[in-house]
């Protein structure tokens, strides 16, 4: 399996054609090149949204590029064991865990650690939907515990482009309200503060059974709410509690990349029409 001729060959035979001049014009001459390119090379160079999706999508999925990637990487020589692993695409290497480089016996741990690096912005795979930061939080007494992964993000009182209850009603009409939450993995729930819940008068749905310190089980009332995240919006539901975080319903929704000064939350593949 190989590809022969140049860039705009390759484009021309996969339906990007109109693309080609853009791409020389910046200087992305090469196959190699392009895979290379990071979001803010997308949009300098494609600024059209629909035709930088057609562009993401085909090259995520043309496993003939995971040799020129792997070659490019000055690692080509594990191209077979890739194929036997099932990292047969872009789109199944990107943002890949070293965990799923398990099943590909490198030589070198240097050699393991550069393509997991690699990876992580590959051909700027997954958008960058909303950025968090290691902050204190004002919730946790102060914010003398250090800090934690928070994001802000806005809670509505039901979904505003869901018009069906007054079709005269904008966006701007349903209550909301900007709000700074802590990340919690361990989590299974969203908490949100009870006097947030009260102003923004979130419908109540129902019960739920949490534990509370000392071991005990309190029931507690479960609100229904719209949480936007980068302009993706998620039905979830919401307990009070005293401290306002999302759990893993939440972070399931998305990609992320963790770093000591910031958390990037990424679109999914299936979001641009990619299967991984």
């Amino acid at each position: 399996m190989s590809l022969e001729g140049s860039m705009r060959h390759y484009l021309e035979s996969v339906g990007l054609r109109e693309i080609c001049l853009q791409l020389e014009g910046h200087g992305f001459n090469q196959l190699s090149d392009i895979l290379s390119m990071d979001d803010e090379d997308l949009a300098a160079v494609i600024p059209d949204d629909e035709s930088k999706k057609k562009f993401k999508t085909t090259l995520h999925q043309d496993g003939r590029l995971m040799k020129i990637w792997l070659d490019s990487l000055g690692l080509g020589q594990y191209y077979e064991q890739f194929q036997a692993s099932g990292l047969t695409s872009l789109a199944r290497c990107s943002g890949l865990s070293l965990r799923s480089l398990d099943g590909v016996n490198f030589n070198l741990p240097g050699h393991k650690k550069r393509v997991f690096r690699e990876a992580q912005s590959l051909l700027g795979y997954g958008t960058v939907m909303a950025e968090g930061a290691w902050e204190e939080h004002e919730q946790l007494r102060g914010g003398r515990f250090g800090k934690f992964l928070c994001l802000t993000a806005d809670i509505f009182a039901r979904d505003p482009q869901d018009k069906r209850d007054n079709p005269n009603e904008g966006a701007a009409a349903v209550p909301h309200r900007r709000v700074k939450f802590m990340v919690d993995s361990g989590s299974d729930i969203v908490t949100l503060d009870d006097d947030i819940i009260k102003e923004l008068q979130l419908p109540v749905k129902g019960c739920a059974k949490q534990e509370v310190p000392g071991g005990q089980i309190q029931e507690k009332p479960l609100y229904s709410a719209c949480l936007g995240i980068g302009g993706k919006m998620l039905n979830v539901e919401v307990l009070p509690d005293n401290v306002s975080t999302l759990g893993t319903p939440v972070l399931w929704e998305f990609r992320h990349r963790i770093d000591g000064e910031k958390h990037l939350w990424l679109s999914k593949a299936d979001e641009f029409g990619i299967k991984s």
